[in-house]
């Protein structure tokens, strides 16, 4: 006499759920350095924008982008 219990698999495991954690913090620290380095680039003189093939304006539009609106490899996603 046996009971089908489920596989173990489909159990939440102590691994799985560090790993959400930590993918979790991840995404958090990618966060905020993504506002760190717009705040920076906010703060960049002209020359410096020059320098880097960018205009005020789109050193202000990068800089007001959410905290969050960033890829899974911490640069910024490309908006349509």
């Amino acid at each position: 006499m046996s009971a089908h219990l489920g596989h173990a698999s489909s159990l939440p495991s102590a691994q799985s759920s560090a790993t959400g954690a930590q993918g979790w913090s991840a995404h958090f620290r990618r966060a905020v350095t993504a506002v760190e380095t717009r705040l920076q680039l906010r703060d960049l003189d002209e020359h410096m924008l020059r320098d880097i093939g960018m205009t005020r304006h789109d050193a202000l539009l990068e800089a007001a982008r959410a905290p969050w609106d960033i890829g899974p490899d911490g640069k910024p996603q490309r908006r349509p």
